[in-house]
């Protein structure tokens, strides 16, 4: 995107009690508010307290290294999340941090949604505010431009996590995945690349723009299957492909949802299309296709000579395989069909993660005001009596929810009910996510912190006294 139609900055990163952003919690929240120099404006920080609803994963915890005696103090998620709302659904701001897009802006757009707050604000054309993510962009400058900074290995094998990084370049003091000092290390990190080739920096915030990334991807070679099917040829560069692969793969674009802003692109140097049976192409080339959001880059580069570094079995292979398109078009029409057809089984999604299925409360007009009108009243009992009243099944259960996490005490006997089936209902197991998933259990993590204090020679003595406290707790919540 042009960040010169941006005022600000926000580098911010989180550490939760686990992966799931709508069943786990963010314990901590830390951003830095800079100008468009990478200068420090101004410093949040925020603790939040363990809702009684969740149960951590110990793993979480003890890389996080948060004690349970910490975590059971600190702001109430309802009171913190709206702070962190406020920092970054700030005007004419640019949102990002290390893996954010992946994974912490999805946090905060649950938390948005579970506290009845426009869970997309932090890109939110209206305000002029948008998004970044510089893990994407850091493995652009490991592919081409070595010398920006120095590269951590694991077993032979390069490994950019942040933690690696920081440890290796001097990114920032402090202990890894706390907050704070991530996002240290993160606007460190985006200073030493942007210096070390600022016109690769530009080009590379600007992919970020849907509009920008979009007529990037138009502009790609194309091959011509049929009249009519066109595939664009490009280098997908995502971290999952592994660093074996150089975290890239050479594919065509086989579809492109324009109302879902997505794209699915064929990877034609895994598998040797031609080598298989008929009657298995399609799942098989269905298993091969990747799909890709416009504008959240992992990017998508020419297949130039000076961008692709693949080995040179994964270049014939490509080629291989491009012919092979170009000789069998209806499988790849056929293939199209398939993604657009694709059925999903249905699930009874939980409220707390109903977003994408039943979409935004704020979509609709109603509703949304519903939302607001909940924020707006700071006396506890008039909440109560608003939330009892509220018309939509959908905005009430949510507000149930918040009002017991974060006021139990002052609950009214309707709301307080409620409430009640709500938390049986976690004990019956009955919550599955937008993926299937359920919510962590007592049991489950009881079973994890046992096997783990089994060998406590991988652990050091702090992280053995998170699990034991942990234990402790859980066996007097149970």
């Amino acid at each position: 995107m042009n960040t010169n139609s941006f005022k600000y900055y926000v580098f911010y990163d989180l550490e939760t009690t686990g992966i799931n952003p709508a069943f786990d919690q963010i314990l901590q929240f830390a951003a830095i508010k800079t100008d468009l120099n990478l200068n420090i404006i101004e410093e949040y920080e925020y603790n939040l307290k363990l809702r009684q609803d969740v149960i951590p994963q110990p793993g979480a915890l003890i890389v996080n290294r948060l004690n349970i005696n910490k975590v059971m103090k600190g702001e109430k998620e309802y009171e913190a999340v709206k702070k962190m709302h406020a920092v970054l659904s700030a005007p004419d701001t640019i949102n990002l941090g290390y893996n954010t897009i992946s994974f912490d802006d999805e946090f905060m757009r649950f938390a948005y949604d579970r506290n009845l707050l426009n869970p997309y604000s932090n890109q939110n054309n209206q305000a002029n505010c948008a998004r970044m993510d510089v893990m994407p962009v850091t493995i652009l400058y490991f592919l081409y431009q070595k010398n920006a900074l120095r590269w951590p290995e694991n077993n032979g094998r390069p490994n950019l996590k942040l933690e690696n990084l920081n440890e290796l370049n001097g990114l920032a003091k402090g202990m890894a995945h706390d907050a704070l000092v991530d996002v240290k290390a993160t606007i460190e990190l985006a200073k030493r690349l942007r210096e070390s080739n600022t016109a690769m920096w530009n080009y590379l915030c600007e992919g970020f723009d849907k509009n920008v990334d979009l007529n990037r991807i138009n502009s790609l070679d194309k091959v011509t299957l049929l009249d009519g099917l066109e595939c664009e040829l490009g280098i997908f560069i995502r971290n999952r492909f592994g660093y074996k692969n150089n975290c890239m793969s050479l594919c065509a674009k086989v579809l492109y949802q324009e109302d879902m802003s997505r794209s699915f692109w064929l990877r034609l140097d895994t598998k040797d299309f031609k080598s298989i049976n008929l009657q298995e192409i399609l799942s098989e080339l269905q298993k091969s296709t990747v799909n890709r959001k416009i504008g959240v880059p992992d990017f998508i580069l020419p297949i130039k000579d000076k961008y692709n570094v693949s080995s040179e079995k994964k270049k014939e292979l490509f080629e291989s395989n491009l012919n092979w398109m170009k000789s069998n078009p209806q499988y790849i029409e056929a293939l199209k069909d398939r993604l657009l057809n694709k059925t999903y089984e249905s699930i009874d999604i939980d409220s707390d993660a109903a977003l994408y299925s039943r979409g935004s409360l704020y979509f609709d007009k109603d509703k949304k005001k519903a939302c607001q009108d909940f924020h707006k009243i700071d006396d506890l009992e008039l909440k109560n009596s608003f939330v009892e009243s509220i018309p939509f099944d959908d905005v009430k259960e949510i507000a149930v929810r918040i009002m017991g996490r974060n006021y139990y005490s002052s609950l009214s006997t309707r709301v307080k009910d409620r409430f009640h089936d709500y938390m049986q209902s976690i004990n019956e197991g009955n919550h599955f996510d937008f993926r299937g998933g359920k919510r962590n259990t007592i049991e489950k993590s009881l079973n994890d912190i046992r096997a783990r204090l089994e060998d406590v020679s991988k652990l050091e003595s702090d992280q053995v006294e998170i699990l034991e406290s942990f234990e402790k707790y859980l066996l007097e919540k149970d």
